[in-house]
């Protein structure tokens, strides 16, 4: 789990890297629909998802269970079955593609109406190389399932590397649209046909095959699927409609300034959440072996670390939000470092309340519970949002995203996960996170001050500013939040490992 998790974190520091880089290219490469309409595209074929019906999640906790069951004829038949369905649901998309690039200006608003055949041909492209791309993204899950969670880095972050070159290169060429397109494409393929190389190493017993497909496996594993298929399209919902609500109820323009906000969130989510990959296989095989007690004890724990890690992020992104924006993209914007705020503090509450726990309960059957939640959660977030847009804008549409998750994640996430693990109230919020919000309270009065005494207008302040109020947290969580146990874990760890490996490495 720490090779896995250390293998997160450097992958997810070169991501955040390219992202800021890339970003800015393409928002400063191309025109402000242009940039709308590509968001907008991730946006809507982003529900291809949808079409995994819950299966990817399925995969993953059976190749977790596998390593403790070897029945491979059984595996066998769950893959091939699942494969050839997705091939299946790859033709719909085709024919959802095809749909609505017909009728794409009747559904959107675009200011320039001259440009409608131009985006009509890229949704045609961008369509048809997801349903390529789509049948093979569960390669992905069997290597998490088995906790390969590093080879898989390894491969993401080699494509993500050549996707970065070539598309700064199709911008600067004048290529566009259309020369992203079949980048984002090209690599999202071959990355998932390298790591189904890699499945196919490390499971020799692998066979996916016609001969294997069982329609009847479906209905056996169904119960399971279907539920957290519902959770993966109500998550989706949250996540993704947003930006098709602002493109319908206001201009396709705003989508770029929230797409801005909300990359910032799910980025700030990604580099908070790392650990959490780990977390599910780990919960599925502890379900399997009726280790429950050691179960709860992992999810508080887990919980405790997110929450220090995300308590540290979200404190200078979020004092500093405006000159993050201006340095980066140039953008003044008050509405986008608004929204910016609101969708980090959503994600915030997300990850420290809501984040392990779900992982945990799904493999340990509460899946039910879980998907009710999901589909009020996603039912408020959309209802909220269509209402607030026409009142305060695309800020509107934020709010309407941090309402629901609140109320749910006081409301049933907290208290769930007391049940779960048997404790109080009052425990479970001192041992999860109680110590580390106090403490960023303190260390964001802190930040506040660094910014009234003189405002971060350079890179150099910025990182100045970030990196004080970064160490002053460090400090006074080790000091005052960490517990006599982990700082005596830490010790050890740095001097019987850390330093004999950094020893005989020569550094």
């Amino acid at each position: 789990m720490i090779i896995n998790t250390i293998s997160n974190y450097i992958t997810i520091i070169i991501k955040i890297l390219i992202m800021l880089f890339l970003a800015r290219t393409i928002f400063l490469g191309i025109t402000r629909e242009e940039y709308g309409f590509w968001a907008l595209l991730w946006s809507v074929f982003g529900y291809s998802l949808l079409l995994d019906f819950g299966f990817g999640t399925t995969i993953q906790k059976y190749t977790s269970e596998l390593t403790i069951n070897h029945n491979w004829d059984e595996y066998n038949q769950l893959i091939s079955t699942f494969f050839f369905n997705y091939c299946l649901m790859s033709l719909l998309i085709v024919i959802v593609t095809v749909i609505l690039s017909y009728f794409l200006n009747n559904i959107f608003n675009f200011q320039n109406t001259d440009n409608i055949h131009y985006y009509k041909t890229i949704c045609l492209m961008f369509g048809i190389g997801t349903a390529v791309v789509f049948p093979f993204g569960f390669f992905a899950e069997i290597l998490r399932g088995l906790q390969k969670i590093n080879l898989r880095n390894i491969i993401q972050l080699t494509f993500l590397i050549i996707n970065f070159i070539l598309m700064i290169a199709v911008i600067y060429s004048g290529f566009s649209l259309k020369g992203m397109t079949i980048v984002s494409v090209t690599t999202s393929l071959l990355t998932n046909l390298v790591m189904g190389y890699f499945c196919y190493k490390s499971i020799p017993q692998l066979k996916i095959s016609l001969k294997h497909y069982n329609r009847h496996l479906i209905k056996d594993i169904m119960s399971f699927s279907l539920f957290a298929y519902l959770i993966i399209f109500s998550n989706m919902i949250i996540f993704k409609t947003d930006q098709i609500v602002i493109s319908v109820f206001s201009s396709v323009a705003f989508v770029a300034l929230y797409q801005i906000a909300a990359r910032i969130s799910d980025t700030y989510k990604y580099f908070s959440t790392q650990f959490l990959d780990n977390l599910g296989p780990v919960a599925a095989k502890l379900y399997t072996s009726n280790q429950k007690e050691k179960l709860a004890e992992i999810m508080i724990q887990s919980n405790r670390l997110l929450t220090a890690i995300s308590t540290l992020i979200l404190i200078p992104l979020l004092v500093y939000i405006k000159p993050i924006l201006f340095i980066w993209l140039k953008l003044s914007d008050h509405t986008a470092a608004i929204c910016s705020a609101i969708l980090l503090v959503s994600m915030f509450i997300m990850v420290i309340l809501r984040s392990s726990s779900v992982q945990v309960l799904i493999m340990s059957d509460e899946h039910k519970s879980l998907t009710k939640v999901a589909i009020i959660e996603c039912t408020a977030n959309l209802l909220l949002s269509i209402i607030l847009i026409r009142y305060i804008g695309i800020i509107g549409v934020a709010i309407g995203t941090i309402i629901p998750n609140a109320v749910l994640a006081f409301v049933y996430n907290v208290p769930k996960a007391c049940k779960f693990a048997n404790v109080s109230l009052w425990k479970y919020v001192k041992e999860s996170f109680g110590s580390a919000i106090a403490i960023g309270m303190i260390v964001i009065l802190i930040a506040y001050q660094l910014y009234r005494f003189h405002y971060p207008d350079t890179i150099f302040l910025l990182f100045l500013y970030s990196s004080l109020v970064s160490i002053t947290y460090l400090i006074l969580y080790y000091i005052i939040g960490a517990h006599k146990w982990e700082k005596a874990q830490l010790h050890n760890y740095i001097k019987e490992k850390l330093l004999p490996n950094l020893v005989r490495s020569g550094l």
